[in-house]
């Protein structure tokens, strides 16, 4: 079984939390299209969103806001705490049913349908890193391509459930204080953090396999990213394979539609443009 596991930023931290409830649920229905019946999914935050699909888990905490600052863009240390304290939580919940494996998943990213077979067809694996996946702009239905994804996005691993060892008294009703203490570097290193669990567990013996497709949309532009990551450039239209795998609208096959979801916007071109020129002296002659 594979346990699908997010968590929800808190209220304070947010630019629109109805936004952030609006991304969640088309993260959820990517979810929950698995072609495997073999998985859970947990939601961890401080306000239960208005509406959870059928078969989804919530798990209520009252940490507080880790930041003053009132909006996504909070900074680093914040996100670690935030994100690490509720995915451990979320973790514990999810233990109850035993998983083989655990997906940590951004609120606002989408998953392929192929992840829980994966899991499925090797319950004793290691684990697997998503190396091939997209970014997506879902307003302009474009995609483009992201190398070394894992590297680049939180919804990046695959990880056997031996490898996230909870300490024995730790419970979903534990304060943000004592799941810090019970976990100490490992909470920014392997729940807060995206970047350092496969080199660790390559450095410990357990080397963690690709996933041998592409795995998920790392979605961006939102407004409450809290990197502020935009697509970066030229994209491409979502084809009609990629839709059904990721569960997300195909784009248009109108003119329109196809230049939109290609070319950058005004704004990344403005942007772009003084770098693209420096590049190119022969434009200024």
């Amino acid at each position: 079984m594979l346990a699908f596991i997010t968590s929800l930023r808190h209220p304070h931290n947010s630019g629109d939390y109805r936004r952030v409830e609006r991304l969640l649920e088309d993260s959820l229905a990517s979810v929950l299209r698995q072609s495997c019946p073999d998985f859970t999914v947990w939601v961890v935050g401080n306000r239960r969103p208005a509406s959870l699909p059928a078969g989804v888990e919530w798990v209520q905490v009252n940490f507080d806001p880790p930041s003053e600052v009132a909006g996504p863009l909070t900074g680093v240390e914040a996100v670690l705490l935030d994100k690490g304290t509720k995915l451990a939580v979320g973790l514990v919940a999810a233990q109850t049913l035993k998983p083989d494996h655990v997906m940590f998943f951004d609120a606002d990213d989408l998953v392929s349908r192929r992840l829980a077979a994966l899991s499925n067809g090797s319950p004793d694996a290691d684990g697997w890193r998503v190396t091939r996946g997209w970014r997506w702009v879902s307003d302009r239905r474009s995609i483009r391509a992201q190398p070394e994804f894992h590297r680049h996005c939180g919804t990046g691993y695959i990880i056997h459930r031996r490898h996230y060892p909870l300490p024995a008294g730790l419970t979903t009703s534990s304060t943000q204080e004592e799941v810090v203490a019970a976990l100490g570097e490992r909470l920014a290193r392997h729940f807060g953090s995206h970047l350092h669990i496969s080199d660790d567990l390559a450095s410990e013996g357990h080397p963690i396999a690709e996933v041998p497709f592409p795995g998920a949309l790392y979605r961006v532009a939102t407004g409450e990213n809290h990197s502020g990551i935009s697509m970066g450039g030229f994209g491409r239209p979502v084809s009609r394979r990629v839709a059904h795998e990721f569960g997300v609208e195909p784009t248009d096959r109108s003119v329109r539609a196809l230049v939109t979801a290609v070319l950058p916007s005004r704004a990344a071109l403005e942007q772009r443009l003084p770098s693209l020129l420096h590049r190119a002296p022969a434009f200024r002659r």
